[in-house]
């Protein structure tokens, strides 16, 4: 009669293993479409420069910007509003004012504002 597992052995065989930690993550960065930097029209600069003068630290906020590549959104609280180095970051990403194309502090996703 063969050897009977204990229970939990049994099930250690059916978890899932992570033989390629890390691969997929970096599968879906190649994938990523490098698209060009666009530049503000003066309409949407200024409110951008509005928005951001009203924004808080502690506030939750949507930020779109470009990032090298391409144009991601980053949600979360505002850590830091540093006018001196004219960065703005969010969480733990530091985001140049440059490279904002929108903020919303509002629920709404700037993102959708994009077009794609």
């Amino acid at each position: 009669m063969p050897e009977r597992r204990p229970r939990a052995d049994r099930a250690q065989q059916f978890m899932p293993f992570a033989a390629l930690k890390g691969y997929y993550d970096l599968i879906r960065e190649r994938e990523r479409t490098v698209e060009p930097r666009r530049e503000l029209p003066d309409e949407q600069a200024l409110e951008l420069s509005q928005r951001l003068a009203g924004l808080e630290r502690r506030e939750m906020a949507s930020i779109v910007h470009y990032d090298g590549e391409a144009y991601v959104t980053t949600r979360g609280l505002v850590s830091d509003i540093d006018l001196a180095a004219r960065t703005l970051t969010v969480v733990r990403t530091r985001i140049p004012f440059d490279d904002i194309w929108e903020i919303d502090a509002g629920g709404r996703d700037p993102a959708a504002e994009l077009g794609g």
